[in-house]
Formats: structure tokens, sequence, C-alpha cells
């Protein structure tokens, strides 16, 4: 059976027209995805550097008048280089891709890929 050309270019336009729309909705989603982890990942910086500086403040106040001060300010700053050097090993890991954008789209359009050539087999009048 052959389609004719205005079923197969009626098809292609209201694909069209949905991945327009599937792909503003992902986008969307990525959008307020990514503000969510903006703002946690700020207040989570934020919250964590205060905390630790407290923290620096306080053992230093503790040891201030004893001659372990020295050994806690040095010790301090080697914990925070070593923190640094880990957490360059963590960003750097390959593992750590971010997620592909758009994502649902390609899997819509390989389906569609599939299904838009058996169209136009049939329509050809080629055999299968």
């Amino acid at each position: 059976m052959l389609a004719p050309a205005n079923s197969v270019a009626s098809l292609f336009l209201r694909h069209v027209g949905a991945y327009g729309e599937l792909i503003a909705e992902e986008l969307g989603f990525a959008y307020a995805a990514f503000l969510r982890r903006l703002l946690a990942g700020l207040v989570l910086i934020a919250a964590g550097a205060f905390s630790i500086a407290m923290a620096c403040v306080w053992a230093i106040a503790v040891t201030w008048s004893t001659p372990g001060r020295i050994w806690l300010i040095a010790g301090l700053f080697g914990l925070f280089v070593v923190t640094s050097v880990a957490s360059l090993v963590v960003l750097k890991a390959p593992k750590n891709e971010p997620q592909r954008l758009l994502a649902r789209t390609r899997l819509e359009w390989q389906k569609d890929r599939l299904l838009l050539d058996d169209l136009l087999l049939r329509s050809s009048g080629k055999p299968e």
C-alpha cells in the first residue's frame, strides 16, 4: 500500500511540532533543575565555609595561649590543602560527565527516523 505524499508531509509537520514542544519542555525542566541545584549549592558552600571558619577560629582561640597554637594553625593549613587536592581529583574524574541535554528528544528522534524511513520506503513503491 502506497502512502500519499500529503500524508507523509502531514506526519512530518506534526512530528516537527511535537519535537518543538518536547524540546521546550525538556529545556524548562533542565533550567528549573539547574536553578535548584545552583541555589542549593550556593547555600551549601556558604554554610560550609562559615562553619569551617568558625571551627578554625574556635580551635585557634582555645589553643592561643599554649605552645600548640602554631602546630594547630599548620595542621589546619595542611588539612585544607589535602581537601583542595581531593576535591580537584573528584572533579577531574572521568565518570563525572554531566547528563546529556535533550536526551528524551534524541531518543524520540531515533524512533521517528526509523518510522519515517519505513514510510518513505513504502511510499516509493519498493518492496520490503
